[in-house]
């Protein structure tokens, strides 16, 4: 990676959920070459990931220069400082012990305002260098991982409708310019042990001269390697330091309306459902936050995990005040009870009921329509507007 103009290029970028992979090819001198990557992307440097490609490595050297004081470029300099209404005139002679020559005397520090001839010794701010040394010279590239640079995604749901827009951070403090770039999603371990980031700014950017947004590109998935889903974006771009979003998938769905109770068994007489909904991933989705609006109303928001298509999204909203599931037990001896469980759907819309209830183990249990799991029951069935169901289990605890 080079600094060209005050930006970070790469030609080549991979950007995880944290950190991103970035490459840059180079022409190298003979012998020896030094980056100077700035303080923040150096302190972003994830440890033992620069690599310098394409020839044969001998020893680096990583300088950290020590802070100075910007006010030492102007010694030996003319200096002014307003005191009892007009300005004057006096020169630097020591920065260590402050002191200043004024109209032949000696003084240690100046009185009022003091105003410096340039501004030289507040833009000259040395950073760290990392010189390599290697064999030869010709065609090299700079690869490493940096913390300053990661995505997010976020999702709405909007009666079927879902969009999504990729959220990528540079917290680099300057832009980032990208050649052929990739969105990676799913599981990639990174060990502790990299330096802070500083936080990037609040500010939001759109990509630059996009068009309307129903005409932008959106990422377009390339494929799956080893348990990640890897999406390539359209064109160049460059990341000013922020917050950059972009579109990244729109598609129709077909979102079912859910009750999902999970219980362990108990005698009480109602019992109530979480609400959410549950459709079909027409495509492989990366993971992100949902927002999820029904009928024009917005319901709420929920996480969804990476999911391969054709796999089911369940995005669960907290209980519903309609969704309670009634029920008669009828103890037939001290350890043995027959249950009976009714479910009624007041909505104006199918609602789909998914109950998985967890047993006292060991256990035995008699019951029709049931799927039996080792923990106890699990059953799924869907409600039309104002209907009902019921079905019944016997239960025996057995003893220990």
């Amino acid at each position: 990676m080079v600094v060209l103009f005050g930006a970070v290029y790469g030609q080549e970028s991979v950007i995880y959920r944290g950190f991103a992979e970035l490459r840059q090819p180079l022409t190298l001198p003979q012998n020896e070459w030094t980056w100077e990557p700035g303080e923040t992307l150096f302190q972003s440097l994830v440890p033992g990931t620069l690599r310098l490609l394409g020839v044969a490595e001998q020893s680096r050297r990583v300088q950290m220069p020590a802070p100075q004081n910007p006010l030492s470029a102007y010694v030996g300099k003319e200096v002014q400082f307003y005191w009892e209404g007009q300005w004057r005139k006096a020169t630097l002679v020591n920065l260590e012990r402050n002191l200043y020559l004024y109209e032949g005397r000696y003084l240690v520090g100046l009185p009022g305002t003091v105003a410096y001839p340039d501004p030289s010794g507040f833009n000259t701010v040395p950073g760290p260098t990392v010189t390599f040394r290697y064999l030869g010279a010709g065609a090299g590239t700079l690869a490493y991982l940096t913390r300053g640079l990661t995505w997010s995604l976020r999702y709405t749901l909007d009666d079927g409708e879902l969009t999504g827009w990729a959220t990528l951070t540079n917290g680099l403090d300057r832009p980032v310019r990208l050649g052929r770039t990739e969105l990676v999603a799913g599981s990639v371990p990174l060990l502790e042990g990299g330096f802070n980031v500083p936080p990037s700014r609040s500010e939001t950017r759109m990509f630059q001269a996009a068009p309307a947004a129903a005409d932008v590109a959106e990422a377009e998935f390339v494929g799956e390697a080893a348990g990640t889903y890897r999406y390539r974006l359209p064109g160049e771009l460059t990341l000013e330091p922020g917050l950059t979003e972009l579109p990244f998938v729109r598609t129709r769905v077909q979102p079912a309306y859910l009750w999902r109770l999970q219980t362990g068994f108990n005698t009480q007489r109602e019992l109530g459902f979480m609400r959410g909904f549950r459709f079909a991933a027409p495509e492989n989705l990366a993971a992100g936050v949902v927002s999820i609006r029904e009928q024009g109303v917005f319901v709420g928001q929920a996480a969804m995990g990476d999911t391969a298509r054709g796999n089911n999204v369940t995005l669960m909203l907290g209980p519903d005040p309609e969704g309670r599931a009634t029920r008669q037990v009828e103890q037939q001896a001290r350890n043995r009870f027959r249950v009976t469980t009714s479910v009624r759907n007041p909505k104006s819309y199918p609602v789909e009921v998914e109950i998985q209830e967890l047993m006292p183990q060991p256990f035995t249990l008699e019951g029709e329509g049931l799927e039996r799991i080792p923990e106890g029951y699990r059953i799924r069935f869907t409600l039309a507007p104002n209907q009902s169901r019921s079905y019944t289990y016997t239960l025996t605890l057995q003893q220990r």
